[in-house]
C-alpha cells in the first residue's frame, strides 16, 4: 500500500475542481489548478480533493511539494522506475522528451492504483 512522508506541504487556493494524488500546476499567485496537458509544469501532488462547491465555500488544497507523495497511476509502473505526467496529472512512466517529477518507490500493476513517488519538482527533461 503506497504512502507519503513529507518534507513539505503548502496550501493554495484551487482555481477549479482538484482530484486527490494528481500533479497541480501554478495559475496565479498562491492558486493552483489541475495539470491539463503533459508539458505542463507541476509545482506538485494534491493531498486533498477539492470540488468546485467547495472552492466556493472557501476550501483550499494542500499540495505536497518536496518528499515522497502517492500518485494515481495511469498505467502499470514499477518501483525504480522514472515518473512522468499524463495530460490529466497521473503518473506514468517518463519517455524521452518528457518531464521527470521523481522515481517510483512504491509501484501498481494496473492503472487507477496509487503509488508512492519521491519528487523531483519542478523536474527535468528526459533527453
Amino acid at each position: 500500500m503506497a504512502t507519503g512522508n513529507y518534507l513539505q506541504d503548502k496550501g493554495y487556493n484551487a482555481a477549479a475542481a482538484i482530484t486527490k494524488f494528481r500533479a497541480v500546476k501554478f495559475s496565479a499567485l498562491e492558486t493552483v489548478t489541475p495539470i491539463t496537458a503533459e508539458v505542463d509544469v507541476p509545482c506538485g501532488i494534491a493531498q486533498v480533493a477539492v470540488s468546485a462547491g467547495e472552492i466556493v465555500r472557501g476550501k483550499g488544497v494542500s499540495v505536497r511539494r518536496f518528499g515522497a507523495s502517492e500518485m494515481e497511476a495511469s498505467i502499470a509502473i514499477n518501483p525504480g522506475q522514472l515518473v512522468s505526467i499524463t495530460a490529466d496529472g497521473r503518473a506514468q512512466v517518463a519517455v524521452a522528451t518528457e518531464r521527470v517529477i521523481g522515481v517510483c518507490d512504491e509501484g501498481a500493476a494496473n492503472a487507477g492504483e496509487r503509488i508512492r513517488v519521491t519528487l523531483s519538482l519542478p523536474g527535468f527533461i528526459l533527453a
